[in-house]
C-alpha cells in the first residue's frame, strides 16, 4: 500500500505540471501532425518536380525525333527529285514567300494525331560549298515546350572522293613505304606494291587478266601476306560509271557564261596545236591566250608552247566555272579561291574537234591546303603533263613538279608524256619527283613513268612520285564537280536553342 501511495503522488505531480492529461497529449499530436504534413508536402513537391522532369525529358527526346523526321523528309524530297537544281533545291510544295523556309505539322501515320511541329530552312549549294545545308527546329506536342534544332549537310559523293579512281587496271608501284594515302578504286584490277596506305583499296572485279595471267582483283608481289595494310583491300564491289560525266559537260557549259565560256580556236595551220592557255593567278584571277603551237621532245627543255600575248586579268566567275570548247594548257602558283575548268568539244559544230584535252604545263600550287582552295580540271579526253613541263625549266633529274587539284579524264587518261624510243639509256625526258595533292579520276590507266624491264636505273618521266589525298575534297569538291551515287546525309549536329528557327505557321 505504501508503494501505491507513492505512485499516486507522482502522477498527481505530473498532472499538475502539465495542466492535466489532455494538455499533455494535444501538443504532442500537433507536433506529429506538423511533421507528417511537412513530409507529405515535401513528398508531393518531389513528385511534382519528378513529374516535370519526366515530362521534360520525354518532350526533349520527342522533339529531336520530330527534327530528325523533318530532316529525313527533305532528304526524300531531294532523292525523289522534287527538290533539285531545277528549282534551286527549294522545299517541295512550299507556296510561302520564301521557297527555302517552311513550317510543317507532324501527324501520326496511323491515327492522324498531331505529334509535333518543325520548321525547315534550306541553303542551296554555292561555288564555295557543293553541299545542301538544312536546318530543322522541331518541337513535340507536349505541355512542356522543349524545341531542339539540328543542322545537316546533304549531298552526293563527288568523283573527288577518291585519291585515284580508274575504269582500267592500274599498277601502284613501290617501294613498300611509298606514300599512298587516300581511297582508291579500279573497275578492272589493281596491283599494289606499297603498304603505306590509310584508306580503302577497292576493285569491281574478283579477278582480271594481268599480262596473260589471271590475278585477283587486288594483288601484290611484294606486300607480305600478313601485312595489316591488306585489311584495307576490298573486292569485288559495285563499279563506278564514268559516263555520268558526259551530261555534266552540258550543265557546266550552261553555268559558264560570257567571257568565262571560251570558244573553239581555229588552228593557225593544219596539224598545229590549238586551244587556250590559262594562267591561274592569286587572288582569284586568271589570264587567257590562244595557243598557236606546241612541240614535245625528249631533248633539252622537252619542247615548247607558243601562244598569243596574255590578255588582261579576269576575276574568277561568281559560280566558279570556266568552260572551254577546245584544248586547255594550264598552270598557276600560290593559288587562292575555288575554280573548276572543264574542257569538252561535244557541243562544237561538225568538223571541229570534239575529244579535247587538258595539259598541265607547270606547277599548280595552292597557297594553303586548308580547304579554302580547290582547283578542278575536267577533260573530255586526256589530262596530260607534257614533256616540257614544268614550262620554262630544263628537264633534269632534279626537276620537280607539284600538282594540287581534283581532276577527271572522262574518256582518256591522266598521264605524264615521255619518249621511250631507242635504247633506254636515251629515254626521256627524265625528271625528279612529281607530287600530287588532291584527287585523280582517269578512265584509262594513269601513268607517271616507264622503266626498262632489265632492272637498270634508266627511265622516262618522273623518277619518284608522292600521292596524297586532299581530305577537304570529300565533302567540299571544286564548284559543280561531277558526283556519283545517291544523295545522303553527309553529317549533322545539334545547335543551341539560340540558333533555333521560328515554329509559327
Amino acid at each position: 500500500m505504501k508503494n501505491a501511495a507513492r505512485d499516486t503522488s507522482w502522477l498527481s505531480r505530473v498532472k499538475s505540471a502539465t495542466g492535466g492529461e489532455g494538455g499533455f497529449i494535444l501538443p504532442l499530436v500537433l507536433m506529429v501532425l506538423m511533421v507528417v504534413g511537412m513530409l507529405a508536402t515535401t513528398l508531393l513537391a518531389s513528385l511534382m518536380v519528378n513529374q516535370q522532369h519526366v515530362s521534360r525529358d520525354r518532350a526533349y527526346t520527342q522533339s529531336i525525333a520530330v527534327a530528325e523526321a523533318g530532316l529525313n523528309q527533305y532528304l526524300w524530297m531531294v532523292a525523289a527529285g522534287k527538290s533539285s537544281e531545277a528549282n534551286n533545291f527549294a522545299i517541295a510544295g512550299n507556296d510561302g514567300p520564301d521557297p527555302h523556309f517552311k513550317t510543317f505539322t507532324l501527324n501520326d501515320q496511323y491515327d492522324g494525331s498531331q505529334k509535333g511541329t518543325y520548321s525547315m530552312e534550306v541553303t542551296p549549294p554555292s561555288a564555295g560549298d557543293a553541299r545542301i545545308t538544312v536546318k530543322i527546329t522541331g518541337a513535340a506536342k507536349s505541355p512542356v515546350d522543349v524545341p531542339r534544332t539540328v543542322s545537316a549537310h546533304i549531298g552526293r559523293p563527288a568523283f573527288s572522293e577518291y585519291l585515284l579512281l580508274t575504269d582500267d587496271d592500274v599498277y601502284i608501284g613501290g617501294p613498300l613505304n611509298r606514300l599512298w594515302h587516300g581511297k582508291t578504286h579500279s573497275n578492272t584490277g589493281i596491283r599494289i606494291e606499297t603498304s603505306n596506305i590509310n584508306d580503302r583499296i577497292s576493285c569491281a572485279q574478283s579477278t582480271y587478266d594481268y599480262g596473260g595471267q589471271t590475278k585477283p582483283g587486288i594483288w601484290s608481289q611484294d606486300v607480305p601476306s600478313n601485312d595489316p595494310s591488306r585489311a584495307l583491300w576490298s573486292f569485288p564491289v559495285p563499279p563506278i560509271d564514268f559516263n555520268t560525266v558526259t551530261s555534266d559537260f552540258v550543265r557546266l557549259s550552261g553555268l559558264a557564261t560570257g567571257i568565262h565560256n571560251l570558244a573553239y580556236v581555229t588552228p593557225t595551220a593544219p596539224g598545229k596545236a590549238h586551244g587556250w592557255y590559262i594562267l591561274l593567278l592569286p587572288p582569284n584571277k586568271y589570264k587567257v591566250a590562244r595557243v598557236t603551237d606546241e612541240t614535245e621532245t625528249k631533248y633539252g627543255d622537252g619542247g615548247s608552247l607558243t601562244h598569243d600575248p596574255l590578255g588582261a586579268a579576269r576575276d574568277y566567275p561568281a559560280n566558279g566555272v570556266i568552260y572551254v570548247n577546245d584544248n586547255v594548257w594550264v598552270e598557276g602558283q600560290n593559288l587562292t579561291g575555288r575554280i573548276t575548268i572543264a574542257s569538252s568539244g561535244q557541243l562544237n559544230p561538225p568538223g571541229k574537234q570534239t575529244a579535247t584535252n587538258i595539259n598541265i604545263v607547270g606547277d599548280l600550287e595552292y597557297s594553303d591546303k586548308d580547304g579554302t582552295v580547290a582547283v578542278g580540271l575536267i577533260a573530255q579526253n586526256n589530262i596530260k603533263i607534257p614533256m616540257y613541263a614544268p614550262l620554262g625549266k630544263q628537264a633534269t633529274q632534279s626537276t620537280n613538279m607539284e600538282v594540287d587539284c581534283a581532276l577527271i579524264a572522262q574518256e582518256g587518261a591522266e598521264f605524264v608524256n615521255f619518249d621511250s624510243s631507242g635504247y633506254h639509256s636515251g629515254w626521256g625526258p627524265r625528271r625528279g619527283t612529281l607530287t600530287m595533292f588532291g584527287s585523280v579520276s582517269s578512265f584509262g590507266t594513269p601513268y607517271r613513268r616507264t622503266s626498262p624491264i632489265d632492272g637498270s636505273n634508266d627511265y622516262a618521266g618522273f623518277k619518284d612520285g608522292e600521292n596524297t589525298y586532299d581530305g577537304f575534297l570529300l565533302h567540299t569538291p571544286p564548284p559543280y564537280f561531277p558526283t556519283v551515287g545517291s544523295y545522303q546525309i553527309l553529317d549533322w549536329q545539334e545547335l543551341p536553342n539560340t540558333q533555333g528557327l521560328s515554329l509559327e505557321q
